[in-house]
């Protein structure tokens, strides 16, 4: 059992700030009023510091300060390719970040955004928070189907990140296992482990967890006598209609979501049946349009409420919910489905399945890299990368490398330098284009 001494006082911090987060009752009547209030004060000071908004400003594109939702609304819109095409226009004038971070590209395009630790704190606590709520202590146990780009490494660097995570999940009591590579047998594997670990929640992305609990169907009393009190469905929404339901009635607890993006926060989280609920005091959420297109969905911006070294106003996401709520300032305080983007899990024919973040997190620390595409025919597989070194033989040799850490076959992938990437009939890079006549099954 997982001892309270072990944890640092930082955590017991987060703990006790999670717990006054909870308890802290929100006023929805002065919402509207809390939120412009917030907005214009992180523009004034973003105007002040940062050269793309002061850019804005002088060159008449946007007013120097916010008086209104009207004012807001009229700023231009903030894309990830602006962003990932002037990075030197997001440094503040006052100095550099704390750290930076480097999103795994879901859409094919990694981004790399200065952070300040106050800022990954914040997320940190917002989490716990959430899991209070199913009854999270200093001593639960969690288990977790995950991975980290860092732990993809070799020689002595590599084991030693290895060795930090490890220590450090010993700490916060998890066990984790790899999402990126799921086999039926290492399902079977990790449900046996599951059961041993004995964790108060599961956490996973979600097409890792579907993956995983449609392998593991005859582990299902043993997983029901665990207790657990909630499963995290993460990273991108459900891969099929039934995945919610397999995995509750699997586990017997309710399956938990939440959205967010690496590079604008925590965003909405849902407790099983009920709807998705905006964190009001942290975003300010907007459709893009004000209609729906023709699948009833709504493409969402995202104006971020809180202290951060890069705040972003209208960020474009790149997802869009369904059956949104709106309030009369236009802000949505809930929604009802999440109907983004899905980091989806690829099916191999020799049984593997490989989760789609891996491929990034094997090639997103090139600085040299801007955009990547996976590719898979009959065959076999082509990664197709854009590239200010194109034919660069040790590039391809390290990505080579990591490839094959995540699964064998991949370390043999074709690897084309291109200048664009495919596009589907609507003109979007999707990251992966499966173009196979017969495609394995899933099971």
């Amino acid at each position: 059992m997982q001892l309270s001494f072990l944890l640092s006082s930082k955590l017991r911090s987060d703990f006790r700030a999670a717990t006054a987060r909870r308890l802290a009752a929100p006023d929805a009547a002065a919402l509207p009023a809390s939120q412009l209030a917030t907005v214009r004060k992180q523009w004034t000071d973003a105007v002040k510091d940062i050269p793309y908004y002061a850019n804005l400003v002088t060159s008449g594109h946007a007013p120097k300060e916010l008086h209104s939702w009207d004012d807001l609304h009229r700023l231009p819109i903030l894309s990830r390719p602006l962003l990932q095409d002037q990075p030197e226009s997001f440094i503040r004038h006052s100095g550099p970040p704390d750290s930076f971070m480097k999103t795994a590209g879901s859409t094919g395009t990694p981004l790399r955004l200065g952070l300040n630790q106050s800022e990954r704190d914040r997320m940190r606590v917002v989490k716990l928070a959430e899991w209070q709520k199913f009854g999270y202590t200093p001593s639960s146990r969690l288990f977790l189907i995950w991975g980290h780009s860092h732990l993809l490494g070799t020689g002595l660097l590599g084991r030693l990140n290895h060795l930090k995570r490890k220590l450090a999940d010993w700490t916060l009591g998890y066990r984790r296992v790899d999402a990126y590579r799921l086999s039926r047998t290492l399902c079977e594997s990790h449900a046996r482990a599951l059961i041993r670990h004995r964790p108060l929640g599961l956490i996973g992305y979600a097409s890792a967890l579907d993956l995983f609990a449609r392998n593991t169907t005859q582990f299902r009393d043993e997983f029901r006598a665990l207790g657990l009190r909630f499963v995290l469905a993460t990273s991108e929404p459900a891969p099929s209609e039934d995945s919610t339901a397999l995995i509750e009635d699997l586990f017997g607890c309710p399956v938990v979501q939440e959205y967010g993006g690496a590079e604008f926060g925590q965003v909405a989280f849902k407790n099983g049946s009920a709807p998705f609920e905006v964190y009001s005091d942290l975003n300010y959420v907007e459709c893009e349009f004000s209609t729906p297109d023709s699948s009833g969905t709504h493409p969402i911006l995202v104006t971020t409420l809180y202290p951060r070294y890069l705040p972003l106003f209208r960020y474009r996401v790149g997802d869009a919910v369904q059956r949104p709520e709106l309030m009369t300032h236009g802000h949505i305080s809930r929604f009802e489905v999440l109907a983004g983007r899905i980091n989806d899990v690829i099916q191999f024919d020799d049984g593997f399945a490989v989760h789609s973040v891996a491929i990034f997190h094997c090639i997103h620390q090139e600085p040299a890299v801007h955009n990547i595409q996976m590719i898979v025919d009959d065959s076999g597989i082509e990664i197709r990368l854009i590239s200010t070194t194109p034919d660069d033989p040790a590039l391809e040799k390290r990505i080579r490398g990591r490839l094959a850490q995540v699964h064998g076959p991949l370390g043999q992938a074709r690897i084309h330098f291109a200048e664009d990437l495919v596009t589907n009939r609507a003109g979007k890079r999707l990251w992966f284009v499966d173009r196979r006549l017969k495609k394995p099954v899933r099971v």
